[in-house]
């Protein structure tokens, strides 16, 4: 079943490209915003929170059908 749900998504490479995408356990803009800024201290990538359209399958993105 698709539904809305805040998401952390990663981009990597040029142009960037959606690599991976974390379902943000709480919904909270909050959590996302710090696990984004871990994620960013620790590595490359670019990493964006956003209510994404996707389907969720026990509290995991399978797929994102709209950003």
């Amino acid at each position: 079943m698709e539904t809305i749900v805040l998401a952390l998504l990663m981009f990597v490479g040029e142009p960037q490209k959606l690599v991976e995408h974390y379902y943000v356990q709480d919904q909270k803009i909050s959590t996302c915003i710090k696990l984004k800024r871990e994620g960013e201290r620790n590595s490359n990538a670019t990493y964006q929170c956003a209510k994404v359209k996707a389907i969720v399958k026990d509290k995991k993105i399978i797929s994102i059908s709209k950003m």
